[in-house]
């Protein structure tokens, strides 16, 4: 009867404790290891202060950055670039996003500056984040064919650049995604979500706040025409994704995954000829001012968007 008692005593313990793991990845517990430092030196006045700091510290080195691209390549490869609809060569690919370090760097001296702790407090603890992402990474690279398939279901597929090109420079397209990536969830979910949800607002808030300008900085309707408000409601759910994963995880380590996975497919796998398509494999027969054919991937976007999310929940179980 004793150990009868026993068995059932452990076996109870063993079922709160896989309780609580459940909760714990099922909620916005460890969210509070980012929260933390960022409220130390929470207020609403300092947050826009650093939010202005970070735009106009980063607007100034990229200003800079593209007055030596200037000298250096020349007006005629510069206003190349800066032509509507947008870059679409491999040099002019890098320098679009190696700018993004630039934002990096803004953010980090923002946190060091206004806020007195390390910038690396926004990713959260290292080598969870590293494991996590590393988990992610690879479950949604798992599922990739099938996610490639929904994105192309019934579309014409061109060849852009040679395999081979497109082999060779494919370490590098990851590494200048990677700084691009990290760089926006630095600012969108390290920071702003952070710096939100520290000063005691309600999830939704600093859920949405971050989401909604991050969708509104994608709003481009002299190249997307009539699908840019599609677009922003896009990357507005995209950004509430990342913002969830974020918050379950306690790391940015997921949400810079999923958005490495997300671009990786959308400029480094497939892309448009005239815009953003200067590192992809394969392009889409119609241009990105095509507002029409635009609106009607939405759909697919949608059902790519919630695989890659269901994906990382599934990996984060672990």
């Amino acid at each position: 009867m004793k150990v009868g008692q026993v068995l059932r005593s452990d076996e109870f313990c063993t079922g709160q404790q896989s309780a609580r793991a459940i909760s714990f990845h099922m909620s916005y517990e460890p969210y509070e290891a980012l929260i933390a430092p960022a409220r130390t030196k929470a207020s609403i006045l300092r947050l826009i202060f650093g939010i202005v700091i970070t735009a106009l510290l980063y607007m100034l080195l990229l200003r800079l950055s593209w007055q030596v691209v200037l000298q250096v390549s020349g007006p005629t490869w510069f206003e190349q670039t800066m032509q509507i609809p947008g870059p679409s060569s491999p040099s002019q690919m890098f320098i679009l996003l190696g700018g993004f370090g630039f934002m990096t760097a803004a953010v980090s001296f923002t946190v060091w500056f206004l806020h007195h702790h390390s910038p690396l407090a926004l990713i959260g603890d290292l080598a969870r984040a590293k494991g996590q992402f590393l988990r992610s990474a690879g479950r949604l690279y798992g599922v990739a064919i099938g996610a490639f398939a929904i994105a192309t279901y019934g579309e014409t597929l061109l060849p852009n650049l040679p395999l081979i090109q497109w082999l060779v420079l494919l370490p590098i397209t990851l590494a200048f995604l990677f700084i691009q990536v990290s760089a926006e969830e630095l600012v969108f979910r390290g920071y702003l979500q952070s710096q939100l949800a520290a000063l005691g607002l309600h999830r939704f808030v600093w859920i949405m706040i971050p989401s909604v300008i991050f969708g509104l900085l994608h709003y481009d309707p002299t190249v997307m025409g009539g699908a840019a408000p599609w677009i922003v409601l896009s990357t507005t759910v995209f950004g509430v994704i990342a913002a969830d994963l974020t918050a379950r995880s306690g790391t940015l380590g997921p949400a810079i995954a999923l958005h490495f996975f997300w671009n990786f497919c959308s400029i480094g796998l497939l892309g448009f000829p005239d815009y953003l398509g200067g590192l992809a494999l394969l392009s889409y027969d119609f241009s990105i001012m095509d507002g029409e054919k635009l609106i009607s991937l939405m759909p697919y976007d949608a059902a790519f968007m919630l695989l890659a999310y269901l994906t990382v929940r599934i990996a984060l179980r672990r």
